[in-house]
């Protein structure tokens, strides 16, 4: 289930001219049975610097100040364990390839997410379930958020499903 993509960074020299900092294919890494990803880059601060002193490479910053970008693919069929889980970010996915279903916890289903679609997840108990017969290719930009507040109740991050296998940032 390995893939692998094109990650082009651009930067600027010293008197100022567009350069190209890095060319380089990557490779998928597996994150859970049916699922492969790569971070391809995280911001170190927010708003993100486009200085070329202390380039970083897309080093991750601390939380609160990160803002994430994965390459995703699902392998088809259901997935092998449930993966309902919430966590303090606000994401957005962007299919590129494939279909996909994304259940919240409610019971509510959005069906049929297809290559063009966009879906923007705020915090909410969510799992994804793969459809059809091909890999689901997915685009997940992450921001860093502030945990959900409902009245006096807080909802704080719940990735127990994992077992502490998968975190959806990297670590502070």
């Amino acid at each position: 289930m390995t893939f692998r993509f094109r990650r082009v960074v651009t930067g600027h020299s010293a008197d100022g001219k567009a350069v190209l900092r890095s060319d380089e294919v990557v490779t998928s890494e597996p994150r859970l049975p049916g699922y492969e990803a790569r971070v391809f880059w995280c911001t170190g601060r927010f708003p993100a610097s486009n200085d070329e002193e202390g380039f970083d490479d897309g080093a991750p910053g601390p939380k609160g100040s990160r803002v994430l970008f994965r390459m995703a693919e699902f392998a088809p069929g259901e997935p092998q364990r449930p993966n309902m889980h919430r966590t303090e970010t606000q994401d957005v996915a962007v299919v590129l390839s494939g279909q996909l279903d994304m259940v919240l916890d409610s019971g509510e289903v959005v069906e049929r997410l297809e290559a063009g679609d966009v879906l923007v997840q705020r915090g909410t108990s969510h799992s994804w379930v793969p459809r059809g017969e091909e890999p689901v290719r997915v685009l997940f930009v992450l921001m860093d958020a502030l945990p959900v507040r409902i009245g006096d109740t807080v909802l704080r991050e719940d990735l127990s499903v994992f077992g502490g296998q998968l975190s959806p940032m990297p670590p502070d």
